[in-house]
């Protein structure tokens, strides 16, 4: 099986498909994560079958679970999940991914030049000061709600929001709990579908 049957097998299992030019560009993306994962660490459970369910699908579907903005920051993105694929299905969007690490730094400046990604570019947290300019930050694997909180604040305009995805929900209730008493959130729960397993997926939703 190829990295374009995978990935398709993967979306059907939780009823999603992608036109072509979408599923070339996230192919041809999947498989820059296997090489590069290769010689640096940017996922976990790097086998074809696992990227494709595991990390692919499961960021098409975040992807899906996001309002229209005009810029979104990923923070945190490390190999760019959900981030580059958020810029592939929503190509006209300003997406900006965030990390500190210098070798998927240029991992990520590689994918955004040679997946011909415009509106895109990466941002290295550990060199630059944060722009507070997006109306969206998305976290995925990256940290408790508090600090995802505390940081993301750092990235957004007044009044924007953090899409904080994450798994089941009750581990995401103590982190809920470690929130300040005045937090504004919601919940929204959902499911990745992959072979033979059926995964609980919490999106946290906090207005700042």
């Amino acid at each position: 099986m190829n990295s374009r049957e995978a990935i398709s097998r993967a979306l059907a299992l939780n009823s999603v498909s992608l036109d072509d030019t979408a599923l070339d560009r996230i192919t041809a993306y999947a498989d820059y994560l296997l090489e590069w994962n290769e010689r640096i660490n940017l996922i976990s459970r790097a086998s074809l079958e696992n990227v494709a369910s595991h990390h692919i699908a499961d960021s098409v579907l975040a992807a899906r679970l996001l309002p229209a903005a005009s810029r979104i920051t990923d923070l945190g993105t490390g190999g760019g999940l959900p981030g580059i694929v958020i810029s592939i299905l929503a190509p006209e969007t300003e997406v900006i991914l965030c990390d500190t690490k210098a070798k998927k730094i240029n991992f990520l400046n590689t994918c955004v030049r040679d997946l011909n990604l415009p509106h895109t570019r990466v941002h290295d947290a550990a060199q630059t000061a944060p722009e507070k300019t997006s109306e969206i930050l998305v976290c995925r694997a990256f940290a408790t709600l508090d600090k995802i909180l505390r940081e993301g604040k750092k990235y957004l305009r007044p009044g924007g929001r953090i899409y904080a995805f994450k798994g089941r929900m009750a581990t995401v209730q103590e982190e809920l709990k470690a929130l300040p008493k005045k937090t504004r959130y919601e919940t929204l729960a959902y499911s990745l579908e992959t072979p033979g397993e059926s995964h609980e997926r919490t999106l946290v939703i906090i207005t700042t």
